[in-house]
This record gives structure tokens, C-alpha cells and sequence, in this order.
């Protein structure tokens, strides 16, 4: 380390050491919760409010609780005393503070109760010294601002920690809070050395545990429950129907392994169209109450980061499943008679043996749909069973109409789509970022993405009407009302338009500003971020416990997850269901709470798995700009304030906020509010260039990674005079 880096670093500490000192002494605490016969009553009557708390992640001391009055603003917690121990997720009980209390008429409340801990009490962070007048003590200072600062059990410390606490600075640990008496830190212990920080495996590490993600090996005791063989049983013949010599063929991403589903069409004697979804029938071979099943249950979704996936499934049975060309495989399987233009007259289900002939990559299938007659055939994968290139194109072709009509009419039906930047990443050998690029939706997506969602629909529909008191469904409600109309006059003030009354109308309206030219692609990016932020998360449900069962963003009345059952738990429930209602088994003995649980749990596994991702992609996102300077980008501005403006960066999706004291000292700057949370900044740079920063203004910024941090910082590029 430097002689620069170590007087820095003997500053922050000495800074840690005298704000550690000042919040041992201070004495506030936190109110005792009401006791539980009383929270139940006051429940009841409507005294008090449940809800599941928020925090800013940016400033521990606001925190929210969505107000059932979908059109009124949260409930607002203003400080750590009134959240009372809550942290993110918790399902809290709140009560209502005094309108004399509240903040610019937002309802003020403070946390009298927590119901439920959903968040574990544990975080990842760095060690630092903090003094009282008693003893010297170290605590942990998350990188979670979300977490308070946890003063640690000793037992737990690195041995001689105290003698060189430099030496350990740079590592990141995990802590378990154990108790929480003091508004400024609570007492916990290490649980684990993650390992020095900036280290991408180490980060990666880091990231799985900040998101409650368990990637322990399977123990050896499950794989007594794994097929004994790859050849199938020769009673699963005689009940299912044998395709193996239909033209069948998988669509995935170039470098998939985990292949649940495979796609086929053929013309009916009446000149219809058979058009089946064959879906890897995992359920067949994951059975319920056994610990493989428990363990899955638990783990309910494959994670994928930029540079792992872990399997929800054993990898062995992942494969077992996988419906790899050229083998035999179980499928569940839904077939629809329909007419070319998406006209759908029937449709039924199956257990089916399949043996898929193809393994087209998405690339191979829109070279057949962008060369239908000149495509080369030397690009194509190996194909089997005695079918040819020109087989499989005939099928891509007439499946892409068949997807073409279907989706038109979903979004006749007012469906919406909201897209957002994603990016991916090319590694080298030793797992660092060599590159990046945006993913590309191209039309062989959308083929299979219609595909998947008329299977998903269709099952759905069934699964309520056989079971309405257990079917396992996915909800997506509609947007926040309130948040929608704000956005909405925000971009009146800057004359765009948008009718949101109604998903179709969204979706309209989005489409009318959505144009090919570089400009029309930056407004775009900004509209579809603006209204992502009102969207609620669509989440897995159990039908007896749901008013509704409405999917907003789809526009249909009913919808499940059936074709990722190698992935995804909530499709192995579907799957069970399924088998059930068409006599294949016996009727399930699953209480409404048992499902309501494994749906609440493949909800949370899911929504961490997304979070991780996200997170991991942002790390090696930093990690390649840093290692790429100068890295320059096109941005658009999406939101101006009077002291900064954040920007959607054009090539990577990220969002970053700019603040107008780092313009430079020869850099002149004057804001002004052009309406409501809509201001427009003047800047004139030394050579007296003048630029206008205004929502959807096109700039060039310069990123760097932010401190120690993930995050991305900009610099204004000044424009070309």
C-alpha cells in the first residue's frame, strides 16, 4: 500500500473511531413492542395498519409501507427509533402518528410490531474499531446502508485482530445481528470470512449471501432419488403418446444446456395447424416428501450471474431432463388445432415421449426466418431422426406467422410490454469481463415467448377449473394509480401524451413515440424506465386466496408458469396439478396453506434470484470500466433537479445521477423549474459553449466506478462547439 493510500486509510479509521465513540454514549432506545393479543385486536378493528416495510436504500431513516388506498401515498417512517427495528421486507404492524406529525400530508406511522422477520439479520461488510470508555470493540459496517453498523461478539473476531487492524480492512465478512437495543447499532457475531474485497469470486460470494441465496452442494443422500438409468421405463409407453417420430426441435440461447422446451407444427388432414409445446416432464421424476423435493422446495428457482449458474435441480437430473436431440425424453405436452392466422378451434394435453431431432440456437432460427429460402444449410446444427434443414425451416416459418397473429392479438387484447436495457457480457479464462453488448430481441424470441405464454394461458385456465381452491397462478396487478398519473403530467409538461387508463391504451400510446431513428430508441429507453417504477411485481398466488387472478401487463384473466419446470419450482407445482386433473395421478392432499407457503417462498426465491443477477451484473459492469478508461458514453437525461439530473446510459441501461458541482470551477451553471418536479438547467462552459439539460436532451458522459462501491459515477461531457 502507498504512503498516500495509508494516511487515507489511518483517516477513515480515526473518522470511523470518533463517530463509533459519539453513538456508544448517545442513550435513545428504541419503544417496546405492543404485546400480540393487543396488536391482533387493534388489527381487527382497524387501529392499527399491517404492511411490509421499505427502507430507502439510500437513507436508513425513511422508510415505507404501501397504503392499501391505492391512490393515496405510502405510509412514511421518518426515523431508525419510529422503524423500531424493522429491516427490509419485514411484515410490520404500524400505527398512525398525529397529522400534526405527518410530512407534506403524507401519513406519518412508527413500527409497534413486526409479525414476521423475513429479512435474516445478516449482511456482508468490512471490519472497524470503534472505543467506548471501557474497552476497545470492532464492529461491522455494511455495505447494506439498509443495516445498522453491528458491534460484534470478540469470540468471533480474526485471531489478534486488534494488534493489525489494517491487515484486515480490505475483507469482507458476514454477520448475524443477535440483538438490537441501541437506534445506532446493534451486537452480533461473524459467521463467515467472505475473502478480500474487489476480487470478483469473492464479490460473487458476497452478492449470493446479501441475497439470501443458498448454493450448497446437493448431498450424496438425495442421489438415491435420481433416475438409475437414461432409458425410459417401458411402462411409461404404454399411457403415453410415443412422438418420436414427429418433427420436434428445441429453440434456446446458443450456450443453453437446460432445455425444457421443445416445439412442433404439422398440417391436420382438414388443413388446420397441430401446433404443440412439449414441456421436460420433471415431475415425473422429482416426487413429492422426499429430501431432493424439500431441498428444491426451498431453493425454487436456477440463479443465473454473468459468470455461474447454479442449478435449482441436481445437475445430473437437469440433464436427465433436458430434451437434448437425438434421446428419448418425457414431456408434458399441449397441442392446438388452429388456423394459420392464430385462430385457435381446440386444444388438448398429454404425457408424451418426444426425441427432439434439433438443437437450434435463436440465431439459427432467425437466419430461417430472414432467409427462408437461401439460408445455409452448413450453419445449421446437427440434425436427427432422418429430418432435413428444409423440415425444420418450414416449421420455424409457418410457427412464425402462427406467433406473429397470436401476439397481434394479445395486443389487440391490451397487452403491454415493458422492455428495459440488458446487457451481457463475454468472459475470459480466468473469469474477467472482456466485453459487453446489449441483448437484441429478435423476432425467433418472440416466436417462442408466444408459444410459452399460450401454453402457460391455456394450463392455467385448466388447473382453475379443476382445482379453484389450490390451482398454483401467477397474479400480476395493476399498476399504482397515483404513480402512473404523476408520470403521466410529468411528460405532459414535455408534450408527450400517454393515455393510462388502461394497459392497451400504456401500450398505445408508448408505441406511438417508439420510432427507429437514435433519437426514438433514447426516448423509448426513457418512457419504458419512467413506467416501469409504477409496475407492481407479479407474484405466484393460491386461487382460494386471491379476489383476483388478473395478469395486467398479459391482459388475461388467468395465468400460470408451466414451461420452465427444470428452472423454476412454481412449474413443477403446475406440472403436479396438471398430471392430477388428467388422471395421471392420484388428486393432490395440498391445504390451501401449503400452497400459499411454497408460493410466498418461490415469490421470494425468485425476486432474490432477479436482485442477484442485477447485482452481478453490475459488478463486473464496474469491473470492466475500470479497467477500461476512459469509458465514454451516449446517455439521455431522464429526471433534472436543481442541484443534479439523472441520465439512462444508452449502452448499458444504468442509471446515474449528476451533480452539477462536479461541472468544474470554470463551469457556469442556473437552474430553473419549468413546472412540478420538472426543472431545465443552463450550463455555459468556459468557452462559452451553452448546453441545456432538460428530460429526454441527449449527452455524453463520462463513467467511472464510484469509491469501493458497484456503483457508477458520471462526468458531463462538454458538447462539440
Amino acid at each position: 500500500m502507498s504512503s498516500t493510500s495509508q494516511a487515507k486509510a489511518k483517516k477513515r479509521r480515526q473518522k470511523q473511531v470518533a463517530t463509533s465513540s459519539k453513538e456508544v454514549k448517545e442513550k435513545v432506545s428504541f419503544n417496546e413492542y405492543y404485546k400480540l393479543e393487543d396488536v391482533e385486536e387493534q388489527l381487527n378493528s382497524g387501529a392499527l395498519i399491517k404492511g411490509t416495510i421499505r427502507i430507502n436504500p439510500k437513507s436508513c431513516k425513511t422508510a415505507y409501507v404501501t397504503n392499501e388506498d391505492r391512490n393515496s401515498q405510502d405510509y412514511i417512517i421518518n426515523s431508525i427509533v419510529d422503524r423500531n427495528r424493522a429491516l427490509e421486507g419485514d411484515v410490520v404492524v404500524l400505527k398512525l402518528k398525529s397529522e400534526s406529525e405527518w410530512v407534506d400530508n403524507q401519513k406519518s406511522a412508527s413500527v409497534v410490531y413486526i409479525l414476521e422477520k423475513v429479512h435474516p439479520r445478516i449482511s456482508i461488510g468490512t471490519l472497524n474499531i470503534m472505543y467506548d470508555k471501557r474497552q476497545k470493540m470492532a464492529a461491522l459496517q455494511p455495505r447494506d446502508k439498509r443495516v445498522p453498523r453491528i458491534v460484534l461478539d470478540q469470540t468471533s473476531l480474526p485471531p489478534a485482530y486488534f494488534k493489525n487492524p489494517a491487515e484486515h480492512e480490505d475483507i469482507l465478512f458476514l454477520a448475524k445481528i443477535t440483538e438490537w437495543e441501541h437506534p445506532k447499532y446493534a451486537k452480533g457475531t461473524i459467521i463467515e470470512r467472505v475473502g478480500v474485497k474487489d476480487d470478483l469470486k469473492n464479490e460473487t460470494r458476497a452478492l449470493l449471501l446479501e441475497h439470501q441465496l443458498d448454493v450448497t452442494p446437493f448431498p450424496p443422500s438425495v442421489y438415491k432419488y435420481l433416475p438409475e438409468s437414461s432409458a425410459i421405463p417401458e411402462s411409461e409407453f404404454s399411457y403415453r403418446e410415443d412422438l418420436r417420430k414427429e418433427c420436434i426441435f428445441t429453440i434456446d440461447p446458443l450456450t443453453a444446456r437446460d432445455l425444457d422446451d421443445a416445439i412442433s407444427c404439422k398440417t391436420l388432414p382438414n388443413g388446420n395447424l397441430e401446433v404443440g409445446v412439449h414441456i421436460a416432464d420433471v415431475s415425473f421424476f422429482l416426487n413429492e416428501e422426499t429430501e431432493l423435493d424439500e431441498i428444491v422446495s426451498k431453493k425454487g428457482t436456477t440463479i443465473y450471474l454473468v459468470d455461474n449458474v447454479y442449478h435449482m435441480l441436481p445437475v445430473e437430473l437437469c440433464s436427465h431432463c433436458s430434451l437434448l436431440p437425438g434421446k428419448d425424453c418425457l414431456t408434458f405436452s399441449v397441442f392446438f388445432e388452429m388456423t394459420e392466422d392464430g385462430e385457435i378451434l381446440n386444444h388438448r394435453f398429454a404425457r408424451t415421449i418426444i426425441n427432439s431431432c434439433c438443437q437450434l440456437a435463436y440465431e439459427h432460427a432467425q437466419k430461417m426466418i430472414d432467409n427462408q429460402h437461401d439460408f445455409d444449410v452448413a450453419d445449421m446444427p446437427d440434425i436427427h431422426n432422418g429430418f432435413n434443414a428444409r423440415d425444420i425451416c418450414d416449421i420455424v416459418n409457418k410457427l412464425r406467422r402462427v406467433s406473429s397473429n397470436l401476439r397481434q392479438k394479445r395486443i389487440d387484447g391490451g397487452a403491454l410490454r415493458i422492455d428495459q436495457i440488458k446487457i451481457l457480457f463475454r468472459l475470459g479464462k480466468t473469469g474477467e469481463p472482456l466485453e459487453f453488448f446489449k441483448y437484441e430481441n429478435i423476432e425467433a424470441h418472440r416466436l417462442i415467448e408466444e408459444l410459452m405464454l399460450l401454453a402457460n394461458i391455456t394450463v392455467a385456465r385448466k388447473l382453475l377449473n379443476d382445482y379453484p381452491k389450490i390451482a398454483f397462478l401467477r397474479c400480476h396487478e395493476p399498476p399504482n394509480p397515483r404513480l402512473l398519473r404523476e408520470t403521466q403530467e410529468i411528460l405532459e409538461n414535455v408534450g408527450i401524451h400517454v393515455d393510462v387508463k388502461s394497459s392497451a391504451g400504456l401500450h398505445t400510446s408508448l408505441q406511438n413515440y417508439c420510432t427507429s431513428d437514435y433519437l426514438g430508441v433514447a426516448r423509448n429507453a426513457v418512457l419504458n424506465h419512467l413506467f416501469a417504477k409504477p409496475m407492481t411485481r407479479a407474484r405466484y398466488i393460491c386461487a382460494a386466496l386471491e379476489d383476483s387472478f388478473e395478469h395486467y401487463a398479459l391482459a388475461v384473466d388467468t395465468y400460470t408458469h408451466f414451461t420452465s419446470p427444470i428452472r423454476r419450482y412454481a412449474d413443477v407445482m403446475v406440472h403436479r396439478l396438471l398430471a392430477s386433473s388428467l388422471g395421471y395421478s392420484a388428486h393432490p392432499e395440498w391445504e390451501t396453506e401449503y400452497v400459499r407457503a411454497i408460493a410466498a417462498n418461490c415469490n421470494k426465491q425468485k425476486y432474490n434470484a432477479k436482485k442477484a443477477g442485477e447485482a452481478s451484473s453490475d459488478l463486473f459492469l464496474a469491473y470492466y470500466i475500470e479497467q477500461n478508461q476512459p469509458f465514454i458514453q451516449d446517455a439521455v437525461v431522464i429526471d433534472v433537479r436543481k442541484q443534479s439530473f439523472h441520465v439512462l446510459v444508452l449502452g448499458t441501461g444504468t442509471i446515474v445521477r449528476m451533480y452539477l458541482n462536479n461541472l468544474g470551477k470554470d463551469v457556469k451553471h442556473q437552474a430553473e423549474e419549468v413546472s412540478k418536479k420538472l426543472w431545465r438547467i443552463m450550463i455555459e462552459y468556459a468557452d462559452n459553449t451553452k448546453q441545456v439539460i432538460e428530460m429526454f436532451q441527449l449527452v455524453k458522459v463520462h463513467l467511472k466506478r464510484k469509491g469501493n462501491t458497484f456503483n457508477l459515477e458520471g462526468q458531463l461531457i462538454q458538447p462539440d462547439t
